[in-house]
C-alpha cells in the first residue's frame, strides 16, 4: 500500500515538473514576442503622432521643456490583446472578458485625454465604470484581511466599495508618477517583477502571464522613453492601462488565503504590509501630494509640482537618474519588507513600514524646502516661460 502511495506521489511530481517546464518555455516565448512587438510598434506610433501633431506640450508644472510625441501606451494595449491568445485557456476565474472590457474603457478615456484633455470628472467616471465592470467578477474582490488589524471576513458591500476605492486609487497613483521619463515604466517593472515571483510560487499562471507581458512591454518602451532623439511618452493612454493591470494583480494576490501563502513562508495577515511595501513609491507619492493639497486648501485633483520626481529634478537630477533612483528605492523598500514579514510579527512589521513612510516624508520635506531646490524651481519656470515651442 505504501509503495502504491509513493508511486502515485512520484508520478504526480513528475507530471507537475513537466507542466511547469512547458509553462516556463511558453512564458519565455511570450516575453520575447511581446518585447519584440512593442519594440517594433513604438517607432510606428511615434511617426503617426508626429504626423498628426499629437504632442505633450509643456506647462508650468512640466519637467520637460519641449513638446514630445505621446500615445506610447497604444503599444501596451495591443500587446495585451495579443496576450489573450496565450492566456485564454488558463483563465480559471473567468476574468478575461471583464479584464479586457475594463482595460478597453481606460484605454479609450486615456487616449481621448491625451488628444483633447478631458475634465477630471469625465476621467473619474470612466475609471469608476471600468473598475465596476471588473469587480463584477468576485474572484478579485478583497473579502478578507485574514486577521490584519483584527479584520477577517468583510461584508459584501464593504468588500465591493473597498476594492473599488483601492483599484481607482492605484490607477491614479500610477497616472500621477508618470511625470518624468522612465519613472512609471521602471516602477511598473519592479512591481510586476515582485508579483511575478509570488504568482509563480502560487502557480497562478494566468496572472503570471499578465505580469510577464507587463515587464516585456515596459522594458521595450523604456528604450524610446529614455531616448534623446526618438523619445515617446506613454501618456494617460499607457499610465491608466498599466495602473489597472497592477491593480488587478494586487487585488488577486489579496484574495489568496493562508494555504496559498505557505509557499511564500509568511501568513496572509501580513500580506497587506508586504503589498504596501511593493507599491511604496506610488502610494507614498499619492498620499504625500494629496495631503499637501488638502493643507493648502486646494482640490486634491489640482496638478502641481510637489511630486517626488519634481523634487529630484529640481535638485539637478536628470530624468533617467531620478527615475532609477526612485525605482531603486522602491525595490529596496519592497525587499526589506519581504524580509521583515518573515522575521517579525504583524504588529512589528507594520510599525517598521510606518517608520519607513514617516522617514520618507521628513526627508522629502527637507529636500523640497532646500534653497537649491527653490532656486532651480524658479529657473525652470523662467525657462518654460521664455522657451518657444514648435
Amino acid at each position: 500500500m505504501n509503495s502504491l502511495i509513493h508511486l502515485g506521489l512520484s508520478i504526480n511530481a513528475e507530471i507537475s515538473a513537466v507542466f511547469v517546464s512547458e509553462s516556463m518555455v511558453n512564458i519565455i516565448v511570450a516575453f520575447f514576442l511581446l518585447f519584440s512587438l512593442t519594440f517594433i510598434l513604438i517607432p510606428q506610433i511615434r511617426k503617426i503622432t508626429i504626423r498628426f501633431g499629437l504632442f505633450d506640450t509643456p506647462v508650468n508644472r512640466s519637467s520637460h521643456l519641449v513638446a514630445i510625441p505621446s500615445l506610447g501606451g497604444i503599444s501596451f494595449y495591443i500587446c495585451y490583446l495579443v496576450l489573450v491568445f496565450f492566456i485564454a485557456p488558463l483563465d480559471k476565474d473567468n476574468m478575461l472578458v471583464y479584464f479586457m472590457i475594463s482595460m478597453s474603457i481606460l484605454f479609450v478615456i486615456g487616449f481621448l485625454d491625451d488628444i483633447i484633455d478631458l475634465s477630471a470628472k469625465i476621467k473619474f467616471f470612466a475609471q469608476l465604470l471600468g473598475a465596476s465592470i471588473l469587480l463584477l467578477n468576485s474572484e478579485i474582490r478583497i473579502d478578507s484581511l485574514y486577521g490584519f488589524l483584527g479584520i477577517f471576513e468583510i461584508p459584501i458591500h464593504l468588500s465591493i466599495l473597498g476594492s473599488l476605492f483601492f483599484l481607482i486609487g492605484l490607477v491614479n497613483a500610477f497616472n500621477l508618477i508618470d511625470g518624468i521619463d522612465g519613472l512609471a515604466a521602471v516602477t511598473g517593472i519592479i512591481v510586476a517583477s515582485f508579483y511575478s515571483f509570488m504568482l509563480y510560487k502560487l502557480s497562478y499562471w494566468f496572472y503570471l502571464y499578465i505580469c510577464i507581458a507587463t515587464i516585456a512591454t515596459l522594458l521595450a518602451f523604456l528604450r524610446y522613453n529614455l531616448s534623446k532623439h526618438k523619445k515617446l511618452f506613454m501618456g494617460d493612454t499607457g499610465s491608466l492601462v498599466i495602473g489597472l493591470v497592477i491593480g488587478v494583480l494586487t487585488l488577486k494576490l489579496m484574495c489568496v488565503g493562508d494555504m496559498g501563502y505557505l509557499a511564500l513562508s509568511f501568513r496572509a495577515q501580513k500580506l497587506p504590509i508586504f503589498l504596501i511595501g511593493v507599491l511604496f513609491v506610488p502610494l507614498l507619492d499619492t498620499i504625500r501630494v494629496m495631503l499637501l493639497r488638502l493643507l493648502r486648501g486646494v482640490s486634491i485633483f489640482r496638478p502641481d509640482r510637489n511630486h517626488i520626481h519634481h523634487i529630484l529634478i529640481d535638485l539637478g537630477f536628470s530624468h533617467t537618474k531620478a527615475a532609477f533612483l526612485i525605482g531603486f528605492t522602491n525595490f529596496i523598500v519592497a525587499s526589506i519588507m519581504f524580509l521583515v514579514i518573515r522575521v517579525f510579527d504583524t504588529l512589528q512589521s507594520m510599525f517598521i513600514l510606518i517608520f519607513i513612510f514617516l522617514l520618507s516624508f521628513v526627508l522629502l520635506f527637507i529636500l523640497n524646502k532646500s534653497k537649491i531646490a527653490l532656486r532651480l524651481k524658479l529657473k525652470i519656470k523662467k525657462r518654460i516661460t521664455n522657451k518657444r515651442f514648435f
